[in-house]
């Protein structure tokens, strides 16, 4: 028998409650340094199996092949699309497995080694072949690769939202998980350098892509199964034990019930106006800056970007354990408005700081801007962990996967659409990409007036709808109390 539970006086799901913030966390909620060391290692394995193949796609299929860059774009919105339909249904199969190693785990165990084996497959085609065959080798080697990933990731994902009780000891968890992140992310940077050393090159001494981008891929290959594979050996799943007995929840309803949870909307929405804000001015920002801060000059553009990704690094690993500390001390809402608000002022700074006399100066922006990315998804997934709490008060379920899954198709949605965003507004100034003479001065002050204005128009967007949200500390606080008052302590 089903035990849904319907409230007949359910308690205010959002209350404006300023309570003190919990600072400490209870001896039984703390994730012991083991699993959360095990835990966080596994988003090295995540940022290699999710990047690491797509780092050569451009090069290898477009460089080095002549494919049309058109078409690897459209079939990148093929592989958005499926990976969207494959991670709806993973989170549903996940939040109603019942095995004697749990919902998440065998997944996790299982998406590791796939993962890992099946990241060199598509590199394992003959230059020689027609274009034809290539593609759809590509294709097809891609669509398996989304699939066997999305059921590691999910999984993965869910974890996190179950891996303690404790709202405070989750920040905790991801913030340990956002150090291993941040290191991956350094050394992606380098993988394309890395492809091209001699060890890989052709028997001519020429740049073989192709040979690098297999011979990398085999390296990332080992290390996704090897660090993948840690949370599903040395992690919990907390609230196994209470839902395995549950009947499971149709697809369908799984779905209708996550998209009724007003806080899960408020914070989906939020993070679709975020990523919006960031991502749909990158090109733009890439293009102000090698065309009005560095007058064209591609030597010195350069030189920024890679100075900017170090200092990214370095403001990214103090953004952790500063936003951390706000989060604990303050709540995570104000945390989020800071975030925002550092992000808000960055894009207008740019104003003052993309200068051509002074282009060092551009590197503000760049160390503001990895703060605050740094610190939002170090708090989102947190926060998603309460969200989940809270429905569970409404409808008696954990449905971790059900969230996670929809949370990653709407970042998947912000991705997409930011890129369509960002070539709307730069066709609609007049960008010449094939100019021999550089941008005119008309074309390089519009990219300027929408570096500065485009993320706050979305910023700003999302700074309303985080000052609506209502899941701050003292309700969190009391959502637990009540659950446990309901089913025990877990």
């Amino acid at each position: 028998m089903s035990t849904v539970t319907t409230l007949s006086k359910p308690a205010d799901p959002l209350p404006i409650i300023a309570g003190p913030a919990a600072t400490d966390v209870a001896p039984e909620d703390r994730v012991p340094p083991g699993p959360k060391l095990a835990y966080a290692s596994g988003q090295f394995a995540s940022g290699l199996m999710m990047n690491t193949n797509n780092n050569f796609v451009l090069p290898v299929f477009v460089v080095s092949l002549g494919v049309s860059p058109a078409l690897i774009s459209f079939l990148d919105m093929v592989y958005r699309l499926w990976d969207a339909i494959t991670d709806m249904l993973v989170g549903w199969l996940s939040d109603n497995t019942r095995t004697r190693w749990g919902r998440r785990r065998p997944y996790i165990f299982a998406g590791a080694l796939l993962s890992g084996l099946w990241m060199p497959v598509l590199w394992l085609f003959d230059a020689s072949w027609s274009m034809q065959t290539i593609i759809l080798w590509m294709i097809g080697a891609q669509l398996l690769m989304y699939l066997v990933t999305t059921f590691w990731n999910i999984p993965y994902q869910c974890l996190l939202l179950e891996i303690t009780p404790s709202s405070v000891e989750r920040t905790n968890v991801a913030a340990a998980r956002t150090y291993f992140s941040k290191c991956v992310w350094l050394l992606l940077s380098w993988i394309w350098f890395f492809a091209q050393l001699p060890v890989f090159r052709g028997p001519d001494g020429k740049i073989d892509q192709l040979r690098g981008a297999l011979g990398l891929s085999l390296v990332a290959g080992v290390l996704v199964a090897a660090l993948g594979v840690l949370p599903a050996l040395f992690c919990r799943e907390r609230y196994y034990h209470q839902v395995s007995t549950r009947e499971k929840v149709p697809l369908l309803k799984n779905i209708r019930l996550t998209f009724r949870n007003r806080p899960f909307l408020q914070l989906s929405l939020l993070t679709l106006l975020f990523m919006l804000g960031t991502l749909s001015v990158e090109s733009i920002a890439f293009f102000t800056r090698l065309y009005y801060v560095c007058g064209g000059d591609t030597v010195l553009a350069a030189r920024l970007t890679g100075l900017t990704g170090t200092c990214s690094f370095v403001t990214g690993l103090v953004a952790v354990p500063v936003f951390q500390w706000i989060a604990r001390r303050h709540g995570k809402r104000t945390a989020l408005l800071l975030i925002m608000g550092i992000f808000f002022a960055s894009s207008l700074a740019t104003l003052v700081t993309y200068r051509p006399d002074l282009p060092y100066l551009s590197l503000v922006n760049g160390m503001l801007g990895a703060m605050a990315m740094t610190a939002i998804w170090m708090l989102l997934p947190s926060m998603a962990g309460d969200v989940v709490d809270h429905d569970e008060l409404q409808t008696g379920e954990r449905r971790e996967g059900a969230f996670a899954a929809i949370f990653s198709w709407i970042s998947k949605l912000a991705y997409s659409l930011a890129l369509a965003v960002a070539g709307v507004l730069v066709a609609a100034i007049g960008f010449d990409a094939k100019s021999a003479t550089g941008q005119s001065p008309e074309v390089m002050h519009s990219l300027r007036l929408l570096l500065a204005f485009v993320p706050t128009l979305f910023i700003g967007g999302a700074l309303w709808v985080a000052s609506c949200y209502r899941l701050d500390t003292g309700r969190i606080n009391e959502i637990r109390a009540e659950l446990e008052a309901r089913r025990g302590k877990l």
